[in-house]
């Protein structure tokens, strides 16, 4: 008898002291969030996308579905700036998980330590189109802010998961350094053409062309969230000739006919993009994801 209460006190030992969570269920609201997520979390983590890469991460219809997708979810994460505010607000409590609830220990919202560009000032109005109004929610399109976000899940991740805290810090050191090898690369092919002009189909591109040096002349849409109208894209495109602007970008999840007639009219060329990871089958991960923008640039302003 002796021996076996021995036995049942060193089975119970034994579970007592395993991780909290022999894996960490992630989901997120961007392809971007679950590619960082994975990096960091390595094999202590499966994480997964709601929103994919080609569509709209604005507008995601909130489909019993996905409530279903996340009611397992140990983590989720949320882009934050409000980017995912029109379906996020739905999804998280129709999903009845109690760990990644707003305000619980299992919602990231990843935009907490990004320096935010576009904030607006004064009274924010819809007339002025889809404005966030705590600003510009697009930071993942600046390779830097994703080192940031990476930093930021490890410490969360470690939280939750105390037993692998040091992986999850060790993955995210080695995610910054691959993220500053890269960056300086993407730097120095993109160095010839500081200074040159681009138009973009929605206001999406702030910080990428921050980062890189690119000018911002204007955007196919009139206002964000409003189709243009011939006649804007008439004036657009005669901007554009006054300026000597021919490069157009746009997302897969936009109207392309659009974007390629203000090119036409321009004399210039429109370029499909990925801002997020997925939109075009090589955009596989965040790192593959700038690869393809940034060679696409240089195509693009090289004429090659």
């Amino acid at each position: 008898m002796k021996s076996l209460v021995k036995i049942l006190l060193g089975f119970a030992l034994a579970f007592s002291t395993l991780p909290a969570f022999a894996d960490l269920k992630v989901a997120t609201a961007l392809e971007d969030l679950a590619s960082v997520a994975q990096f960091v979390g390595g094999k202590h983590v499966t994480a997964t996308s709601l929103c994919k890469g080609y569509q709209d991460p604005h507008f995601v219809p909130a489909k019993p579905s996905l409530m279903k997708a996340i009611q397992n979810a140990d983590v989720f994460i949320s882009v934050g700036l409000e980017l995912d505010g029109g379906w996020l607000p739905l999804v998280i409590p129709g999903s009845r998980n109690p760990k990644i609830q707003p305000g619980a220990k299992g919602f990231i919202d990843a935009s907490e330590e990004i320096n935010v560009l576009e904030k607006p000032v004064g009274t924010v109005s819809r007339a002025e189109g889809d404005i966030h109004p705590l600003g510009n929610p697009h930071y993942y399109v600046d390779p830097a802010n994703l080192e940031v976000v990476a930093d930021h899940l490890a410490r969360v991740f470690g939280e939750l998961d105390p037993t692998n805290a040091d992986d999850y810090t060790a993955n995210a050191k080695a995610f910054d350094e691959k993220m500053e090898k890269a960056l300086k690369g993407w730097e120095a092919d993109l160095k010839p053409y500081k200074g040159t002009s681009i138009v973009v189909y929605h206001e999406n591109f702030v910080y990428f062309s921050t980062r890189f040096g690119l000018k911002l002349f204007g955007t196919v849409e009139p206002k964000p969230g409003i189709p243009p109208n011939p006649r804007y894209l008439t004036e657009t495109a005669e901007a554009m000739k006054a300026a000597g602007v021919k490069v157009v970008l746009y997302q897969p999840y936009y109207d392309a006919d659009a974007a390629q007639q203000l090119a036409k009219k321009a004399e210039g060329t429109a370029y499909e993009i990925p801002t997020e990871v997925g939109g075009v089958p090589k955009a596989k991960d965040v790192f593959s994801k700038f690869d393809f923008i940034v060679s696409t640039l240089v195509k693009a302003f090289s004429g090659k």
